[in-house]
């Protein structure tokens, strides 16, 4: 696998896209998916991030984010994937993938608007503590 930046127009991206929704949606515990990081946000990117919402998290989880990258791997053959499970992802995360990513498919609407609820309304709630932790700790306004 090739670790230089890549670049594809947007008809690529979104058979890229396409693939991935396929494959994923295929799996039957996978809730809803998301795609984000530089794939979406940028002209250029190294890797592409998938987020996943399982119905029950597996007791091993970087052993399934392993096992899901080889899986999509093979689906696209020529890029970088990188799988993360949301179900136990740090709040940040889960708050910028709602934020910048795109939903890739949702299977049960109402278990992702229950996740983005239970992930923005702490985020925000949260958000003033870490701008005024920032401040404080580098002087940095945020």
């Amino acid at each position: 696998m090739d670790k230089s930046l890549n670049n594809l127009q947007r008809i690529e991206r979104e058979s890229i896209r396409e693939v991935l929704r396929q494959a994923l949606e295929k799996h039957t515990d996978i809730l809803f998916a998301y795609l984000h990081g530089s794939f979406v946000t940028g002209n250029s990117f190294r890797d592409i991030d998938v987020a996943v919402y399982l119905e029950v998290p597996p007791e091993f989880v970087l052993e399934y984010e392993l096992q899901m990258e080889a899986e999509l791997i093979g689906a696209i053959e020529r890029y970088i994937i990188d799988v993360k499970v949301l179900n136990i992802a740090p709040l940040s995360f889960r708050y910028n993938v709602i934020k910048d990513g795109i939903i890739l498919f949702a299977k049960n609407d109402d278990a992702m608007t229950d996740f983005q609820e239970a992930t923005i309304t702490p985020y925000m709630d949260f958000l003033p503590y870490y701008n005024m932790y920032i401040k404080e700790t580098l002087g940095v306004e945020v």
